[in-house]
């Protein structure tokens, strides 16, 4: 029974966290046979049934009560719960209180649904919940409980724009409570986050919040909690220079996006290396990149993104800069710069990889599509991109604190969270997170209709259909969301739909700011939207009612995403709360990278066969598919092998140090 513990609102000589234990085999191979136990929904049905008809007897109560009695009562359950823990029958009752409340205030009562959704978070689960089932309103459900039971809560999102709305429209539930609420985004000062951090609830995005955190802990000598009490006794200042309050509970939005995705690659603080000679040496090695020559000294592989030096390559590699002073003398460091050039010159693509705004290299996330503000790449391959595009000269940074989204999130003395798409990782998020997935059913039957998905050869034959298809749903008064995988396919899919006098709107990571705008807008009759796959991800797009009446959305993806996941993600733009709606890809084979042997050998029987036949179909759909699960596979390793850097980091400085 996990039981809510609180040190008081400000008392900075308690930052509670969870201790992060590198398992041994053995307790790693049992951790994974539990999940398959933890993971089985059969377990939560009846508790889950119990606990409906209790929220339901408490309901059918609470409508004769006035609100200050309500409002009495829920502070009272929450010192219960705090002494108890969130034992079902106090949660049962809190939740019926926040419904009665929510929907006098908020004109919002929450469906089974939702409370389902919220009962499951409080068990230190993610909730499955698909895209439209109101998630917004079934946080409150647990943020509210964990909050009055005497607990920080931090409600995590992906984004600013749904930090700044979600903590906006929830505010006067939270109020009505007598609960404070602060929210975090990018501009924020230090004195206005910790502000923030002292209140009931606060929303922030991952990134903001794990670099809070690494900021602490670069301000504190020790990371030991008793040291750390400690220290706080003979520092009398350590209350100002510090902003979070530990880890106490976190309800994580989208929490695939943010635990899995997002996961990759560490978070780092870095401060700037002032280095003139080290600037000479990338211009350098750019320009030396320029002499090499394709094939002769160096091959690429554009399908799995690598570049390869030749033997001859190395030697003239050597050659042109053996005059070059004391920087270019060891083979790997001359080599690891120049293949950094050659990959920025030859590999990374503009509008694809990263744009160029206000003269500033912004690097795009391949999933979401959104710029990721504030990171660069390391080892001067950022500042060789910058070169390439005639930008100004960033200094390089050096690094002086890291952690892992997995090493940060693990932390967390009690986790949960929601999200639309989570099976497919579910074995990820209980072996690293300890976090089983629990599928919640939706409140209204779908109405989704799925068309046949279509394969074409070329890029001109998928653009030609989907102007053609925009056409046939325009006609019938349905508004068309088109899912693109980058901002040069969205701009070239815009010149067909210009050629064919199609007005339409663009959401890429160049329109991110006018987002909310784009998404508010795209349900109206006829209204054409192409999106990379940031598609107003946590948004409704609320549909006119002619939209309804003609079949309502209609969802085209044009190419597969990095993860089955996000093509799940795009589809569930339609068909919301019992909504009508309709979905379907048309493919190209023109461009896609091939890496495996399989997908190979099945796209050499297309080629004799061509692409006419439902068999032909079938088979290069399958090859497409059999790629992105090559893919899903790639960025899967990756995240294990940052977590284990991490760890290894970890026990490193264990012995040498403080930890991070």
């Amino acid at each position: 029974m996990i039981k809510a513990t609180s040190h008081g609102p400000a008392d900075y000589r308690f930052r509670p966290e969870k201790k992060v234990i590198n398992k041994e085999w053995l307790d790693k191979l049992w951790h994974r046979f539990k999940g398959l136990f933890e993971s089985s929904s059969w377990r939560l049905t009846l508790r889950r049934k119990k606990f409906l008809k209790k929220v339901s007897v408490f309901a059918e109560e609470c409508k004769e009560l006035s609100d200050e009695v309500l409002i009495f009562r829920a502070h009272d359950l929450g010192e219960s719960i705090k002494k108890l823990g969130f034992r079902d029958i106090l949660v049962a009752e809190i939740f019926a209180i926040i419904r009665e409340l929510s929907g006098r205030t908020l004109g919002m009562k929450h469906f089974n649904s939702q409370l389902t959704g919220g009962w499951i978070m409080l068990q230190g689960r993610i909730a499955e919940m698909k895209t439209g089932e109101g998630k917004t309103l079934t946080a409150v459900l647990p943020v509210i409980t964990a909050s009055l039971s005497g607990l920080p809560v931090h409600v995590i999102t992906v984004n600013d724009y749904l930090t700044e709305r979600d903590a906006d429209e929830m505010s006067p539930l939270y109020e009505k409570l007598g609960l404070s609420v602060g929210v975090i985004t990018h501009e924020k000062t230090p004195g206005e986050r910790r502000e923030a951090y002292l209140k009931n609830i606060t929303y922030v995005t991952g990134k903001e919040l794990v670099f809070d955190y690494l900021r602490d802990r670069m301000k504190l000598k020790q990371t030991h909690h008793l040291r750390m009490q400690v220290e706080s006794l003979k520092d009398s200042k350590l209350e100002g220079k510090l902003q979070l309050r530990g880890l106490h509970f976190a309800l994580v939005d989208e929490a695939d996006s943010v635990l899995i995705d997002e996961s990759r690659t560490p978070l780092i603080i870095s401060g700037v290396q002032k280095n003139e000679d080290q600037d000479v040496f990338i211009e350098t090695a750019f320009d030396v990149s320029k002499e090499l020559k394709e094939n002769e000294d160096f091959t690429i592989d554009r399908d799995k993104r690598e570049i390869n030096f030749t033997e001859g390559g190395r030697d003239n590699l050597k050659k042109l800069t053996s005059d070059f002073g004391p920087l270019w003398k060891g083979a790997i460091r001359r080599e690891e710069i120049v293949h950094k050039a050659l990959m920025s010159r030859n590999l990374y693509q503009l509008n694809k990889d990263y744009l160029v705004r206000d003269g500033k290299v912004e690097l795009i996330d391949p999933l979401s599509g959104r710029v990721m503000e504030g990171r660069s790449w390391e080892g001067g391959l950022h500042q060789l991109i910058e070169l390439k595009e005639g930008c100004e000269l960033t200094q390089q940074r050096t690094t002086l604190a890291k952690i892992s989204y997995q090493n940060f999130f693990r932390r967390y003395l009690m986790i949960g969270g929601m999200t639309g798409t989570a099976l497919e990782v579910r074995k990820e998020l209980w072996n690293v997170y300890g976090l089983a997935v629990s599928k919640v059913a939706t409140h209204r039957p779908e109405k989704r209709k799925t068309y046949h998905h279509q394969v074409f050869k070329t890029e001109d034959e998928r653009w030609t259909e989907v102007v053609k298809r925009c056409q046939e749903k325009i006609k019938q008064g349905q508004s068309i969301l088109i899912g693109t995988d980058s901002v040069v396919s969205s701009e070239l899919g815009s010149e067909y739909l210009n050629k064919a006098g199609i007005q339409h709107q663009i959401l890429s990571a160049k329109q991110d700011k006018e987002e909310a705008e784009v998404v508010k807008t795209a349900g109206l009759p006829g209204r054409v939207t192409i999106a990379t796959s940031m598609a107003g991800r946590g948004t409704d797009i609320k549909l006119d009612p002619i939209v309804k009446q003609g079949g309502g959305l209609h969802v085209i993806q044009t190419n597969h995403y990095e993860s089955i996941r996000v093509d799940r993600q795009l589809a569930g733009r339609c068909a919301r709360q019992g909504d009508p709606g309709s979905y379907e890809m048309i493919l190209t084979l023109e461009n896609q990278p091939i890496r495996t042997i399989q997908a190979k050998s099945l796209l050499m029987t297309i080629n004799s066969i061509g692409l006419k036949s439902h068999t032909a179909q079938s088979i290069a759909l399958k090859a497409l598919r059999i790629e992105q699960q090559f893919v899903e596979r790639q960025n899967y390793l990756a995240r294990q092998a940052t977590l284990e850097y991490d760890l290894k980091q970890s026990n490193l400085l264990a012995i040498t140090g403080p930890i991070d």
